[in-house]
């Protein structure tokens, strides 16, 4: 009855670490340890200059307990300013035109009236 009762503790543990192996593994919100404070401030600019474009772009953030800082610098092509300021303008007009329909909608004709 011994080795039967051994068996079955032996059955049972191996059931038990198959069971932790399929589960899945998450990883915990606490893994890395971080500061109570965190922030990140970035600023690109486009400006025109000698008949050139140019991009600067910064960066600061304070992560980890250090203040960490980048720059970098470079030209535009006219090209990609003019299809980067003509998608901005359509998306901007696109987000108006939504509003305008969801504040004129009752008015308009084909459009629901309430009794």
């Amino acid at each position: 009855m011994n080795k039967e009762l051994d068996r079955v503790r032996q059955n049972a543990d191996d059931a038990l670490v198959t069971r932790e192996e399929r589960l899945p593994q998450f990883p915990s919100p606490w893994s890395v340890p971080s500061g109570f404070f965190t922030f990140r401030y970035t600023s690109t600019e486009i400006y025109s200059e000698g008949g050139n474009l140019h991009v600067k772009m910064r960066e600061m953030r304070y992560e980890d307990g250090r203040l960490k800082s980048e720059e970098c610098e470079g030209t535009l092509d006219r090209q990609a300013y003019q299809q980067m300021v003509s998608e901005a303008q359509g998306y901007f007009l696109n987000q108006m035109a939504g509003m305008a329909r969801l504040l004129f909608a009752p008015f308009l004709r084909g459009g629901r009236y309430d009794e």
